[in-house]
């Protein structure tokens, strides 16, 4: 009987002794496992946006240089924003839609701008991006990594190729 306790306390005592190597192994498991899932939403972010992201133009607003300036200006490009915003003799406006999926800590959104003309309600175009949030090893301590695409340095300028400015009378 006295041998069956010694084996048994041996076995504790090693039990014990592993117990922070395999709290440690864990913790390196969860860690790899979200720098790996960072990184194929990523990678499906990428995709997402050369199938479907950037500016897509399906027809021109033709404007004056009077009716240029009834649009907003930043950085000096000409902008859009919702109708609720805009003035009611501007050429066009957006309208947002949003959608996001969750996985975890993770985020992915779907952000898609149509641009709307003003004088007949026509969809004249849309701007799409996507984004990945989150998704990090909690630590508690840096802030939350994202990813967007597409990577486009001058959204603003991008929102221009919707218009033409032209002299004289809009078409």
């Amino acid at each position: 009987m006295n041998i069956f306790n010694k084996q048994y306390g041996i076995s504790v005592i090693k039990f014990i002794a592993l117990t922070p190597l395999i709290l440690i192994g864990l913790v390196v498991l969860a860690f790899v496992f979200t720098l790996l899932n960072k990184a194929y939403w990523d990678y499906r972010v990428k995709q997402m946006c050369e199938k479907d992201g950037g500016v897509q133009v399906y027809e021109m607003i033709f404007l004056t240089p009077v009716e240029a300036e009834h649009l907003g200006r930043v950085s000096g490009y000409l902008t859009l924003g919702p109708k609720s915003k805009t003035r009611a003799d501007a050429p066009a406006y957006t309208q947002d839609k949003k959608s996001t999926q969750r996985f975890f800590s993770l985020r992915v959104d779907r952000h898609e701008r149509v641009v709307i003309r003003s004088s007949d309600q026509k969809m004249v175009g849309k701007i799409i991006s996507y984004a990945r949030v989150g998704g990090d090893f909690p630590d508690g301590i840096s802030a939350t990594s994202s990813y967007s695409c597409p990577e486009s340095p001058d959204y603003y300028k991008d929102q221009e190729d919707f218009f033409t400015i032209i002299n004289g009378e809009a078409k």
